[in-house]
């Protein structure tokens, strides 16, 4: 038994060992190469390449174009409103100027200015001793200055007969108008012990305080406690 399964072994390794193939036959050497026939024409010589064109001559050079314009600005986009626009402080007025410490000029003499009147006359609002209303260009006497010292409002009279002396009576000269200058009309300020001429203008006035009217009473008007008063239309009084 052991002996046919060491031939049967062998059997099968002798069948499964590949065959060597045979020799293959050696290829025939190649032919020798056949010289070219001389009949045949030789071949044209090669074509030489065409020539390159001439280059261009150089171009001159030409401006540069202008650069193109700068784009329009465009506007910073304004922030959105948060709120009420601020109110502006108000503006501080410019002080005025300081006034001109000159006087201003008088105004021209008007041509339509009334005259001077007739008769006796003086300047409006100045007061004046009888002594220098008789003394003037155009003199007052005394019947005229006792009319005026008697028709004064609440002056002190004996029928037409003052008082007191006219030649120690202060007078005022009072106009009707605020801007007249030159009146006729003449009234009692002052019944004075003595009326003292005050120089360079002349002016009058008491020498002592003023008795007014003049009255019996020591100065106190007519004797009912009522003072002596002009009869401007500014209504002076004492």
């Amino acid at each position: 038994m052991k002996f046919q399964l060491t031939i049967l072994t062998l059997a099968v390794l002798a069948l499964a060992k590949p065959q060597a193939p045979p020799d293959p036959t050696p290829a025939p050497p190649d032919p020798d190469p056949t010289p070219p026939s001389t009949s045949e024409q030789p071949a044209p010589p090669p074509v030489p390449p065409p020539a390159d064109p001439p280059a261009d001559p150089p171009a001159e050079p030409s401006q540069p174009p202008p650069p193109p314009p700068p784009p329009p600005s465009q506007p910073d986009p304004s922030p959105p409103p948060s709120g009420p626009a601020p109110v502006p402080p108000p503006a501080t007025p410019a002080p005025a100027p300081p006034p001109d410490p000159s006087p201003p000029p008088p105004p021209p003499p008007s041509s339509t200015a009334s005259p001077p009147p007739e008769g006796p006359i003086c300047e409006c609002g100045y007061t004046y001793c009888s002594s220098v209303l008789k003394d003037m260009d155009k003199p007052w006497n005394d019947a005229q200055l006792s009319e005026a010292y008697c028709t004064t409002p609440n002056a002190n009279c004996d029928g037409e007969t003052p008082a007191s002396s006219i030649d120690s009576a202060l007078f005022i000269c009072l106009c009707d108008q605020p801007s007249q200058k030159i009146g006729n009309h003449v009234e009692l300020l002052c019944g004075c012990d003595t009326c003292l001429v005050v120089k360079p203008d002349f002016r009058g006035r008491c020498k002592s305080p003023c008795r007014a009217g003049g009255s019996k009473d020591d100065g106190k008007g007519d004797g009912k406690g009522n003072k002596v008063r002009g009869t401007n239309r500014l209504g002076f009084w004492m």
